[in-house]
């Protein structure tokens, strides 16, 4: 029996090639004869260059930068031939803050930014970059920032751009000899702001109250009327335009960014339907199983392809949060949490693979 195993990472846990191996350690136990095809996925967010490094062998480049409250460290992004490679979360993700210091009003993309200055001053044209682990909310403007682009207030002074300035912004000075191709893996479908916007839907897991939210709604809105007001380019319902903190949608509309679906890109990069033909089974998991997960997250696009191949579907799961009417709508026959083996929180995020491995080690297909 051929079982295609293609799991999301388990965020603050394991990888996703740990997960991988977790699951396919415990199907060896009880099935001797099973060919396990490990293919650890992610859907354009943080750990998303793991795997494209594993799988294009690419090089890293270190360089010194900033993190998200513009305290110098040293990130790393990743390069071949001609392209070079970036993750958000390297420089300006809510991984390099401490639960105390997150907020969104604060917070910036001017890190991220001096990564991608960086490459372009070695003659990368060619840019990737993921989004995913976001702690800012400042329209991708901090970016923008490095990269030689001004920000103006009504008093004529520069502006550095993060969530809670965005209101005293009153002209851009564009860049117009930036000759890049910057490609975006989103991985989710929001608009840049209002009810499923970046602020709203996404503003208090990085730390903003109620009023917080309001003021950074406001300000996105405002940057994309201001955007559209110097560039023409209309970015207010953009589909993924929100991702991290509006990243996507302010460098769609200064910098002509492309956006793609993360798990797209992955999947066609790693010949993953080809895979998912040629297996009996997959199984698939995240973190947590939650409404987002059955949109462009891994479990849900997973499951649209097995849907559309015909093929059976397993998710092992750190927890779920759905009901059962919707795995059964989102085509997952069986649905394994972690959760249900570990003594508590605590004991799961510090003992997943032990569970992993008891999960897969008894499942019935």
């Amino acid at each position: 029996m051929k079982i295609l195993i293609a799991s999301d990472k388990f965020k603050g846990s394991l990888s996703a090639q740990e997960v991988c191996e977790a699951i396919a350690k415990g199907i060896r136990q009880q099935n001797t004869s099973a060919e396990c095809i490990l293919h650890p996925m992610a859907d354009g967010g943080d750990g998303t260059m793991v795997i494209l490094k594993d799988k294009l062998k690419l090089a890293i480049v270190k360089v010194k930068t900033v993190d998200p409250l513009n305290r110098e460290i040293q990130a790393e992004y990743l390069i071949d031939d001609d392209t070079a490679y970036f993750e958000l979360a390297e420089a300006s993700g809510m991984s390099r803050l401490a639960s105390s210091e997150k907020n969104p009003l604060l917070t910036n993309t001017l890190g991220t930014g001096l990564l991608l200055k960086h490459a372009i001053s070695k003659g990368y044209k060619k840019l990737i970059l993921g989004l995913g682990g976001s702690c800012t909310t400042d329209a991708g403007l901090g970016i923008a920032h490095a990269l030689g682009f001004q920000f103006i207030d009504n008093k004529g002074s520069e502006v550095i751009p993060s969530g809670g300035n965005l209101l005293q912004i009153k002209k851009i000075q564009l860049l117009d000899n930036l000759d890049i191709d910057l490609q975006i893996l989103c991985d989710v479908k929001n608009p840049l702001y209002g009810k499923k916007g970046a602020a709203q839907v996404f503003g208090r897991q990085k730390g903003a109250d109620d009023d917080d939210i309001k003021l950074l709604d406001q300000g996105l809105e405002h940057i994309a009327n201001l955007i559209h007001k110097h560039t023409g380019k209309a970015i207010d319902q953009l589909e993924g335009g929100g991702s991290a903190g509006g990243i996507a949608a302010g460098l769609a509309g200064l910098m002509n960014a492309q956006l793609l679906n993360g798990f797209d890109y992955l999947s066609k990069l790693t010949h993953l339907e080809q895979k998912i033909q040629d297996a009996d089974l997959v199984i698939t998991g995240e973190g947590r199983l939650d409404s987002s997960s059955v949109n462009t997250k891994v479990v849900g696009s997973m499951s649209s392809l097995c849907r559309q191949y015909k093929k059976p579907l397993i998710a092992i799961v750190g927890a779920c949060d759905l009901e059962q009417s919707v795995l059964d709508k989102a085509h997952i026959q069986q649905v394994f949490t972690v959760m249900s083996l570990a003594k508590n929180q605590e004991d799961a995020i510090q003992h997943p693979a032990r569970y992993l491995s008891m999960i897969a080690s008894v499942l019935q297909y």
